[in-house]
């Protein structure tokens, strides 16, 4: 490791950052403290406002849409025959004491709105629902948006309310016009504080607060607003000079807005104590910073000095080492953390060369299990034989073979339990009693099994099983002899027509015993069928049938059989077909791992010897 000299310690450094943050911290500050803290006031005066003109909006919507649930209720029981409201409408009217007037009026034939009907609680209501300049001030609005209020300058706590029935294009829409007490809502924009609200329509003007503000400055705050958006802010200068602090809300019905204002000179008068205030924390706060700089600097150097010693320590090969720390903060963490990785690195290293020697072990069963198999191509006679082996790990559990012992053709597949190294084992085992059965003259499935369950059973003493499934083929008579010990029994194929099907797919399951190595002296029984020419065989381990996609999903026993009979029918020889269903596999992992290892074999009687 390179020798590192410290030129400026720590310790001064970081004395120094603590002492001159806060000086530059305060002379920035006093540059830019008015305007920061004129900001945020801005910002909370926007903020405050804005929640004013969303309420105040909510709270008119919610007092039109209950307004016009109620007419709509009388509207309904007006009858167009007689020409008036009937006794429902007019109950409805009396009950509801914040009506005051109602009139539905439509369109003639000359484009002039007509009366339909009308109820009225008083004489006066009658006067001012019929008053003509307040009709033409609210019926172009309610016609072009669906809906519009106005209030009604010459009392306290009522508002004119117009609805449109039917769409504006239709000749023969109708509109409902009702003189409404709307107390709360009135009283809401005439409060008197910081905030001036009105209701705003871009087609009637000031409809609701005008009192509290000046008319001529009603162009000026509807630039704020944008109609495509709900809601904002902005600062406007008014026709008094000052400026002011406008929010604005839609209200959600025609093209009604919610604007309130607020004088920005009134808004601040608070950021001057702000702002000296301030001034005297900092002065606090540099005195405090200074002495607390000196006792934090020497408490914190101490410890990253002996991590800085400690690490050379570990750059030299010298993982012994232990720092020590009294402070129960960070980096008294950052002690013990190095401490524990010193520990963690040193153990690491003695994991990983004791990995390196476990992978070379595998490395080596592997290159010795890959000899335990035959060629996966084999010709006897009118026999043609294609085997495949893929190991889920680096060693299986998966064993294939085929041998000649006198005239017969012996198949040979088994699979012990899991995969790895130990079921590896087994199937040496296997292949071992294989080849000492292969030199027995005269012998049949049902002892070969007999023969290879004792061998197992004394490598594994029952801990470790194994399926397994043993053809032999006479070549002179063709006569087809297997016995099996619990593996999945392997495939008659035999064509009925001109296609393979399901019903020509004949398990080989007549006789069956016990897995090899699970009790030692069983005897296991063997049986004949008839092959013919154009049968074939297909032998296979049950990895082939749990392949998993990326989901989860399992290949399955009746996606392997399609894909078995589609090759049979499809392709013309052994080693297509068994690259068929490799290929098939492997599209459906998409790469991923597999469960178990996948074996499979086929053997058919395809051609006469001359």
């Amino acid at each position: 490791m390179k020798h590192f000299k410290v030129r400026l310690s720590l310790r001064y450094k970081l004395l120094i950052l603590l002492v001159s943050l806060p000086l530059i911290t305060l002379g920035l500050y006093l540059v830019m403290a008015t305007d920061l803290f004129q900001q945020d006031k801005v910002a909370y005066v926007f903020d405050s406002s804005a929640t004013v003109s969303r309420s105040l909006a909510t709270q008119t919507r919610m007092e039109m849409h209950s307004a016009y649930g109620s007419l709509r209720s009388i509207v309904e029981n007006f009858n167009f025959s007689g020409g008036a409201f009937n006794p429902i409408a007019q109950r409805l009217f009396e009950k509801n004491d914040r009506l005051l007037a109602v009139t539905l009026v439509r369109k003639d034939k000359n484009g002039l709105y007509v009366t339909l009907g009308k109820l009225e609680r008083d004489e006066a209501s009658a006067k001012l629902i019929a008053d003509s300049k307040m009709i033409a001030q609210i019926q172009n609005p309610a016609v072009q948006n669906g809906a519009a209020i106005l209030s009604v300058e010459s009392t306290s706590d009522q508002v004119l309310l117009a609805y449109r029935l039917g769409e504006a294009t239709d000749t023969h829409h109708m509109l409902i016009l009702s003189l409404y007490r709307a107390s709360d809502l009135r009283n809401a924009f005439a409060m008197v504080g910081m905030y001036k609200s009105i209701v705003y329509s871009k087609s009637a003007s000031v409809v609701i607060g005008a009192s509290d503000t000046e008319t001529r400055d009603v162009p000026l705050l509807a630039k704020v607003f944008n109609d495509k958006i709900s809601e904002g802010t902005g600062e406007l200068k008014l026709t008094d000079a000052r400026s002011y602090l406008v929010s604005y809300a839609q209200v959600g019905l025609g093209d009604l807005f919610v604007i309130s204002q607020v004088d920005k000179s009134k808004a601040l008068k608070a950021v001057d104590v702000l702002v000296s205030k301030s001034l005297l924390f900092f002065a606090a706060l540099l005195a405090t910073t200074l002495l607390i700089s000196v006792f934090a600097s020497n408490q914190l150097t101490s410890t990253i000095r002996e991590l800085f010693e400690a690490t050379k320590k570990i750059g030299q090969g010298d993982f012994q080492v232990n720092v020590r720390s009294n402070s129960s903060d960070e980096v008294g963490g950052l002690a013990e953390s190095f401490n524990w990785m010193a520990a963690e690195v040193s153990r690491l290293m003695t994991e990983t060369a004791e990995k390196a020697r476990m992978a070379s072990e595998l490395s080596t069963v592997k290159t010795v299990q890959e000899t335990l198999f035959p060629a996966s191509t084999a010709e006897f006679g009118e026999y043609k034989i294609e085997g495949h082996f893929e190991p889920a790990s680096e060693c299986g559990g998966d064993w294939w073979s085929y041998s000649k012992i006198g005239n017969k053709v012996f198949l040979w597949i088994g699979d012990a339990t899991g995969h790895g190294a130990p079921a590896a084992l087994i199937t040496s085992a296997a292949r071992s009693a294989a080849a000492v059965i292969e030199t027995m003259p005269g012998v049949g499935p049902g002892h070969a099994l007999t023969v290879l369950n004792s061998a197992i059973y004394q490598t594994s003493k029952g801990q470790i099983m194994m399926t397994f499934f043993i053809a032999a083929i006479d070549l002179d008579t063709n006569v087809l002899t297997y016995a099996c010990a619990s593996h999945d029994p392997p495939f008659l194929m035999r064509k009925s027509g001109e296609t393979m099907k399901k019903k020509d797919l004949v398990p080989l399951n007549e006789v069956n015993g016990p897995r090899l190595g699970d009790r030692p002296d069983f005897k296991y029984e063997e049986t004949h069928l008839q092959i013919q020419q154009g049968d074939m065989l297909f032998f296979y381990t049950d990895g082939i049938v749990d392949v998993q996609d990326q989901a989860g999903n399992k290949w399955g026993e009746r996606i392997f059989l399609r894909n078995l009979l589609e090759s049979a029918n499809k392709l013309e020889d052994e080693t297509s077909r068994i690259k068929f269903m490799v290929d098939k596999i492997n599209t459906f992992r998409e790469g991923t791992e597999l469960i178990d290892d996948v074996t499979m074999v086929m053997c058919e009687m395809n051609r006469k010897v001359a």
